[in-house]
């Protein structure tokens, strides 16, 4: 009788798991906030020390989502190893349709919500526009259109290494 007791309190233990994680996924693309270019800055500045990669991106334009299964691939990768990808969705009823995308696409990063002064600060004038920052906090690259995953990686090795800016 001990012995069905303990096999089904591990079947509810990992049930109660399972739950506690899926719904702090959904928290997680549910709870997205917005930001301004003040605040990005502060994360940014936050960040020094790192390579960070800030996407501009918006959920109903192709490319953008072509792209961003590369970016969850890459900070799996690197996250533990000196990199840092932003997304900032430039919807225009984001709060609406980004928190869907996210939780659907499974984006592993931190998405925030941007508005005009983003888009002003960095010339937005095409998605996905990305701009990729050394770890002395200075713009190493910025990227107008889709741009591959195996781009992306062969750039972030080299600015973790060093050997470029």
């Amino acid at each position: 009788m001990n012995r069905h007791l303990f096999k089904y309190a591990g079947f509810i233990f990992l049930f109660v798991i399972t739950i506690l994680i899926t719904s702090r996924v959904s928290y997680a693309a549910d709870d997205i906030k917005n930001i301004n270019l003040k605040e990005l800055n502060s994360l940014l500045d936050g960040n020094k020390g790192k390579v960070v990669v800030v996407d501009l991106w918006a959920s109903w334009c192709p490319p953008c989502k072509k792209e961003i299964p590369g970016f969850i691939n890459l900070y799996k990768k690197y996250k533990d190893k000196g990199v840092e990808i932003i997304g900032v969705a430039l919807d225009e009823n984001g709060s609406e349709t980004v928190p869907p995308f996210v939780k659907k696409t499974g984006i592993n990063y931190p998405v925030y919500l941007g508005g005009n002064d983003i888009a002003s600060q960095y010339s937005l004038n095409a998605y996905p526009t990305t701009i990729i920052y050394s770890k002395n906090g200075k713009i190493a690259n910025k990227h107008v259109g889709y741009v591959s995953e195996e781009e992306f990686d062969e750039e972030l090795s080299k600015l973790l290494e060093n050997k470029t800016r």
